[in-house]
């Protein structure tokens, strides 16, 4: 048997590329970072949905970017 793979990566095997992998990574390392809220400066400021980024600790919502809370673009 073969090791699996846990974390990020998990679902993409061989038959994807390497460099499609490495994209995917950097993308969700950006989308699973820990941000701070704005408002109330706590460190469970999530993503609800693409776009749309909320924390449960104050209620603040705000429209963002889909991998991240900024709008500039993500270098892939």
């Amino acid at each position: 048997m073969g090791r699996r793979k846990e974390g990020s990566l998990a679902g993409l095997g061989v038959k994807y590329g390497a460099t499609l992998r490495k994209r995917y990574s950097k993308v969700f390392r950006i989308l699973k970072s820990k941000r701070a809220c704005p408002s109330c400066g706590s460190h469970k400021f999530k993503r609800v949905a693409i776009g749309i980024w909320e924390c449960p600790n104050c209620n603040f919502k705000v429209a963002g970017g889909a991998y991240d809370i900024s709008l500039e673009q993500v270098e892939l």
